[in-house]
């Protein structure tokens, strides 16, 4: 019987003996069965060949090619599609069932992948190694010998450098680039000396470079200074920090350096969850002689009877309250300080109508406090269009003989 007749019979049939005929050819419903026959009704049906519509993995292995019909005739939803096909089915974004060319198949629109070169960890070293300007004599004491007029410590925290984000020509937000951190970073150095402390430690926060990648969020490539990205950005980033401030501070002890969500080396934050680019940073550093402790997520430093917290911000546990926090990774009987950045702000993020409460301090207590770090960092057209902008800056902390914290803010 030609598709027509069939057709005919088809419509002219009621809905039982409908739903029948088309069980009996294979189809799950009688409308996938009539949209069948009417795509044949004006088809010669002889056999001819076709050439393969192109999908991302190649599979060609059937012999009809990618056509919406199993191998026993019946009309495959989606998902049966992909396993009949070797399809990714997490890869499709949108899909559509054809059926006005003959044969049934499926037009299919998968997401864009953003391909990346793969180089290991070994070759970035390589890369980074022969980039950088290895002192002739390692660092190995940075104390002075002489100490007169000096005393007690100091606890320098910096936060979000985001080297290589290069801002220009905003409306309230203030410029940035390489030269400007540059420039911030050795005024702040400046400022810890004036102090005249005989030990000094540093504690980083993370986001020390804005991309890896120039994919880490849409359009970050659009703030990027001079494409530095890859092992430019973390070549320079110590660089900078070794020549225009770690070098500086007089009687520097050590550094204590955690990741931010700006410093992976991958677009995807759930490929590169541990901060990897901070952690070829912090090995650079020690390649210049520094005392350098790394962790992608937390680290407790404790100085005289002061428990230093310090995470970047952006993880889960900054989301736990503040005596879960101090319970977790603090130590009791000392004086609990936890410090985060990521805000870009010495601010807690509260919605606008809370604005003009803002407070410096996000909790505090007898034996705890916690507290956002100012950023380095002053901001992009994102945040002045959501209406944020802040002033850089670093801070300072010292015990103040009881074993509790003053704090010093220094706008730079």
């Amino acid at each position: 019987m030609q598709a027509k007749s069939k057709l005919k019979t088809f419509k002219k049939s009621n809905k039982n003996k409908r739903l029948s005929m088309a069980e009996k050819a294979g189809f799950p419903d009688a409308e996938s069965f009539r949209l069948y026959l009417e795509s044949l009704q004006d088809i010669d049906v002889e056999p001819t060949e076709t050439s393969t519509p192109q999908y991302p993995n190649d599979k060609v292995s059937k012999p009809r090619g990618l056509d919406a019909l199993s191998s026993d005739g019946k009309l495959m939803d989606i998902d049966q599609f992909c396993d009949y096909h070797d399809l990714k089915r997490s890869e499709i974004r949108s899909w559509k069932l054809v059926t006005h060319t003959g044969v049934p198949y499926y037009n299919i629109a998968f997401y864009e992948s953003i391909v990346e070169p793969v180089v290991t960890e070994k070759e970035l070293k390589r890369i980074i190694l022969e980039g950088l300007q290895i002192p002739a004599k390692k660092l190995s004491n940075r104390s002075v010998s002489q100490l007169h007029g000096k005393s007690g410590i100091g606890i320098v925290k910096i936060a979000d450098l985001h080297l290589g984000a290069y801002i220009d020509s905003l409306i309230r937000t203030k410029d940035f680039s390489i030269d400007i951190l540059a420039q911030k970073l050795r005024k702040a150095a400046f400022e810890v000396n004036r102090r005249n402390y005989a030990t000094v430690h540093v504690h980083i926060l993370g986001d020390l470079i804005e991309s890896f990648t120039g994919l880490s969020h849409k359009n970050t490539w659009k703030g990027l200074d001079k494409a530095m990205v890859g092992a430019e950005a973390v070549k320079l980033t110590v660089q900078i920090l070794h020549k225009d401030f770690l070098d500086l501070i007089e009687n520097l002890a050590d550094i204590k350096l955690v990741a931010g969500n700006h410093d992976r080396v991958t677009s995807d934050n759930k490929e590169d969850v541990q901060g990897d680019a901070a952690n070829l940073i912090g090995w650079g550093l020690e390649l210049m002689g520094y005392n350098v402790e790394f962790n992608p997520l937390v680290i407790t430093h404790k100085v005289n009877n002061i428990t230093h917290i310090l995470t970047h911000g952006h993880h889960g546990i900054s989301k736990k309250t503040t005596q879960q926090i101090c319970w977790d990774y603090g130590e009791q009987g000392t004086f609990n300080l936890i410090c985060e950045g990521h805000l870009h702000s010495i601010f807690d993020s509260l919605p606008i109508r809370a604005r003009d409460k803002f407070k410096t301090i996000r909790d505090d207590s007898v034996d705890h406090r916690r507290i956002i770090c100012p950023s380095f960092f002053t901001g992009n057209f994102y945040s002045e269009a959501l209406g944020y902008t802040s002033q850089g800056g670093f801070m300072i902390t010292e015990d103040n003989g009881s074993g509790v914290p003053n704090v010093f803010y220094y706008a730079v």
